[in-house]
């Protein structure tokens, strides 16, 4: 549907852009995100595509969350054993739910766990690829390119900083997701291997910083050690990504010290808010209160302006009947380096469609309106003649 901007304005926050010499990480990749806005805070190098390891990991679990039930069965196939490294030790044609391989994913980093995943959804690893590449354009990805469900090293299976980050502040929008990824382990039930059902997260930060709830470890020698870390204080969530780290623990507590002391986290705008009225034809009322289904935070540096770009957009020919809760248009915020967030309006109140008296007398007014007009200004020109007629007969006298 065509949309037309019906506002634009600019607000002004109060911000601060600390220098990068601020943050010293030994990772050759970084980057900070805000979890609530998807708004990146901090990078070092975020766009240069890197080794991304088992970190790869999230978009398969988010794939499975989205096109997956949970209870929902997975086999694994007959070539299950050949997949090498990091493994639950899938036995050809095990039975699994969705559920449970979730964690074998997470937790234990299983690339056997991945590869049966990708065979359920895709039919085969190469295809499966191609859903998460699909997947990864859909959240704005620019460079992300996988290769594998799993992250075992292949030259042609890439990712950066940036992109990751926005991949999981994706996956963490899903509650199943987020609960498994804070899990220290998990016993898992499977229909074979019974003596292999425990699932412990490799994540150690869960054990050493309380505010820790995810996300993922990687490693492989060309990548590097790599991490995409969730920590949330005082009930605001940051994502770091560390890419071919020396010391992923403490490049991830660095970034996370640093944003926290140096961010402050504002509403900037509140769910139900009205931003104006949606035009409405051929209804009993000619417009629609449009409000905002979902409000917007922001993590907003400490002393430095930034401009944020606001726009409104309803929707084109609207008709009634309209409902309380029916999409009218979006709201969008902007900050003009590549950000932006999207927000749903809805309708505030109903519309209904006009009776057939309200559209004889709708259709009539104009004429009515018209006539009014029209009598008046012959009656205007008509007093002007009458008040000249006078003025002469007046100077002749």
């Amino acid at each position: 549907m065509k949309l037309n901007p019906r506002l634009l304005f600019l607000c002004a926050w109060a911000s601060c852009l600390a220098s990068a010499s601020a943050l010293d990480v030994s990772a050759q990749s970084a980057a900070i995100f805000d979890e609530a806005s998807g708004r990146m805070l901090w990078g070092k190098n975020a766009d240069a595509l890197r080794y991304p390891a088992s970190t790869t990991k999230i978009m398969t679990a988010l794939l499975l969350i989205e096109r997956c039930r949970p209870e929902e069965v997975i086999v694994a196939p007959k070539d299950i054993e050949t997949v090498t490294n990091s493994s639950m030790h899938l036995l050809p044609g095990e039975k699994i739910t969705a559920s449970e391989i979730l964690y074998g994913i997470l937790l234990r980093s299983a690339n056997d766990a991945c590869h049966a995943v990708a065979v359920h959804i895709a039919g085969s690893d190469v295809e499966f690829a191609k859903l998460m590449n699909q997947r990864a354009r859909q959240i704005g990805c620019k460079n992300a390119h996988f290769h594998n469900p799993h992250g075992l090293n292949d030259k042609d299976h890439k990712v950066s900083a940036r992109d990751l980050g926005l991949i999981a502040c994706e996956a963490m929008k899903y509650p199943e997701f987020r609960q498994v990824v804070k899990q220290k382990k998990r016993l898992v039930t499977r229909s074979a291997n019974q003596e292999d059902r425990w699932m412990i997260n490799r994540n150690k930060m869960l054990w050493h910083d309380p505010t820790t709830d995810g996300i993922k470890t990687g490693y492989t020698v060309p990548a590097g050690k790599c991490f995409v870390g969730s920590a949330t204080r005082n009930g605001y969530r940051l994502i770091t990504v560390i890419l071919g780290s020396q010391d992923w623990k403490a490049d991830h507590s660095a970034m996370l010290k640093w944003a926290f002391e140096n961010h402050r986290f504002e509403c900037l705008v509140e769910k139900g808010s009205l931003t104006g009225q949606a035009p409405v034809a051929g209804g009993q009322s000619r417009a629609v209160p449009a409000l905002l289904a979902g409000g917007v935070r922001l993590a907003v540096p400490k002393d430095k302006s930034i401009s944020l770009i606001q726009k409104v957009e309803y929707f084109d020919h609207l008709k009634p009947p309209v409902r309380q809760g029916d999409r009218v248009g979006v709201w969008t915020v902007s900050d003009g380096n590549g950000w932006s967030k999207t927000v749903s309006l809805i309708a505030g109140a109903n519309v209904d469609p006009l009776t057939t008296a309200q559209r004889a007398r709708r259709a009539v007014w104009p004429y009515v309106i018209g006539s009014a007009v029209a009598v008046a200004a012959w009656r205007a020109v008509k007093l002007k003649r009458r008040s000249r007629r006078r003025l002469s007969f007046a100077r002749y006298r």
